[in-house]
């Protein structure tokens, strides 16, 4: 059966039920995702954040209006998740000796791409807006009629009118009455019915109008909008970044970018809208700028340099913060050969860390291997290569014999080194995007001479969260930082895993269990990708450090939370 055949069959049996009952239901797991131990057909979905948005454009543009309502009893979730699977996988090698490792490495791209959510905090995106594109603001607001302001504004009302209205419809899940109910059901003294019934009736009524419509809180109006922001204004705004669902052929292919990421916003002929991925509405905005930026000549080599200015004083605020009040040294835009800049140099009681700062853009994996594999050397290089061989440049001076100076722009000298001082040198290259499965294990693709250690690469919101976590959670942050790079470098060619945020976890909980992983070098270890949830619970409950705020100013000051 032919790839064409399997997508018609799986659109075919999604577009029984309506758009909104479809869609509503897929939206709120993806803002409430089961506990990943759950026996339930939802858990037999891989990647739930693409495969549900996958599903939910199959059904919505379809030519098949569907009027059937879609519940977490429905029996045919797991046929869906079966199918979905099946096509995922049609075009991978049947064994595993059918792999070379051109074809290993260009499937792993393909994942990270399409397969993958990106874990970061709201916080992180409108800071990246923020400061990225404030200084284009005057030809924003003349090209879209939007400044940055609303448009980080717009994304944090819509944010909170969902809360409003979860507690309001959700509410009832906190009372004793409701908790005293599902103890009978869970501990086998009642079923579900008889406890049912002992609840008082204004609970039963909340609980039946919640199970008819689950995702109720995740609908709007542009009207409900108008009254904190100019009308005209959040009417640009939906216009940009929210989709009709209405018939469209071309939305077909799992491995095509979805039509949500652009627009996560679905709009209904009555006027509601639905909010499918909250996460997913400032990284619109920043993808629309970008490439609008980016498409005009006058401004796509601004764009880019404000991109590298970005990253450089990011990371270099992210380690001063770090290492505050810790006696660390700090040089910037420094050098150490004349004619090449280098951009950060940490020296902290005989360590020194040095770090490179990449922003070039990574770009889609093409489907044919050939052009993969050659557009992935392409970007790997100018992103971790040139930053690992930026980075060896001056690690060659800390193993030398001799000392050194540390100079400025202009040649004077900031300080001498003396190698023979520094007991530990970790090199760290930090991109503006991130690289996957290829930057976790640089084994994959990195150039260097055995006896050279591997470096840290690591996205730059993976950087903040986790030193963030260690700052403020850890005894002794700086040298668990320091143990961490140094069982880090001995995990390449031995690990699998898509996001290093699972990796920092796995450190987290537990040093000493990581030092075990990183001293076993004949096995391959895989890193759940759950490992993450420890930096949501630290989320929730203030754990992590961001400049920016997720709510609307008034949510603080008035003390709604």
């Amino acid at each position: 059966m032919d790839i064409e055949r399997k997508i018609d069959e799986l659109q075919g049996l999604v577009s029984k039920y309506d758009t909104e009952s479809f869609a509503g239901f897929f939206a709120y797991f993806i803002k409430n995702r089961p506990s990943p131990v759950a026996r339930i057909d939802l858990n037999k979905f891989d990647s739930k954040l693409k495969d549900f948005l996958y599903l939910i454009s199959l059904n919505a543009f379809s030519d098949k209006v569907g009027t059937n309502k879609l519940r977490i009893s429905t029996n045919e979730l797991g046929i869906m998740a079966d199918k979905l699977n099946e096509i995922k996988r049609f075009n991978y090698p049947n064994n595993f000796t059918d792999y070379t490792k051109e074809s290993a490495i260009h499937e792993m791209a393909l994942r990270n791409h399409f397969d993958n959510g990106v874990l970061s905090y709201i916080e992180q995106d409108f800071e990246k807006i923020r400061k990225i594109f404030t200084p284009f603001e005057h030809k924003i607001v003349r090209d879209f009629g939007l400044d940055i302001n609303f448009l980080i504004e717009v994304c944090k009302e819509i944010e909170l009118e969902s809360i409003v209205r979860a507690k309001y419809t959700m509410g009832f899940l906190q009372t004793a009455e409701y908790l005293e109910y599902m103890e009978r059901i869970q501990s086998g003294k009642m079923s579900p019915d008889n406890a049912f019934d002992l609840l008082p009736k204004a609970i039963r009524d909340a609980f039946l109008a919640f199970d008819f419509k689950t995702y109720s809180h995740l609908m709007f109006r542009r009207e409900d909008l108008y009254h904190r922001l100019e009308a005209e204004k959040v009417d640009k705004f939906l216009l940009l970044f929210s989709r009709e669902a209405i018939p469209d052929a071309s939305i077909r292919y799992y491995t095509s970018e979805s039509p949500f990421e652009a627009t996560p916003l679905l709009k209904f002929q009555d006027g509601n809208y639905l909010s499918l991925y909250s996460r997913q509405l400032p990284i619109s905005i920043y993808r629309l700028l970008y490439t609008h930026l980016n498409n005009d000549q006058n401004y796509s080599d601004k764009l880019r340099e404000r991109r590298g200015k970005y990253l450089e004083n990011k990371v270099k605020d992210v380690f001063q913060y770090f290492f505050s009040n810790q006696g660390a040294f700090f040089y910037t835009k420094y050098y150490v050969v004349e004619g090449s800049e280098q951009d950060l140099l940490i020296l902290f009681k005989g360590t020194a860390v040095i770090v490179e700062a990449k922003a070039a853009k990574l770009g889609e994996p093409f489907r044919n291997i050939e052009k993969a594999i050659k557009r992935l050397k392409r970007d790997f290089k100018k992103i971790v290569q040139d930053g690992f061989d930026q980075c060896e440049r001056v690690e060659d001076f800390f193993f030398g014999d001799n000392s050194f100076d540390i100079k400025d722009k202009q040649g004077r000298v900031l300080y001498t080194v003396n190698p023979k001082k520094i007991r530990n040198v970790y090199s760290i290259v930090v991109s503006l995007d991130r690289f996957g499965s290829l930057q976790t294990d640089l084994s994959l693709m990195l150039q260097k001479k055995d006896n050279v250690d591997y470096p840290w690469s690591v996205y730059i919101d993976d950087l903040e969260i986790f030193l963030s976590a260690l700052k403020r959670n850890i005894r002794n942050p700086v040298n668990h930082f320091l143990n961490f790079l140094q069982l880090r470098r001995e995990m390449h060619g031995h690990i699998y895993v898509v996001d290093e945020l699972d990796i920092c976890a796995t450190y987290l909980r537990s040093p000493p269990g990581f030092k075990e992983y990183a001293e076993v070098t004949d096995k391959l270890f895989r890193f759940s990708p759950y490992e993450q949830n420890y930096f949501d619970d630290l989320y929730w409950t203030n754990g992590l450090r961001f400049d920016e705020k997720p709510l609307p100013d008034d949510y603080y000051k008035y003390g709604l939370s």
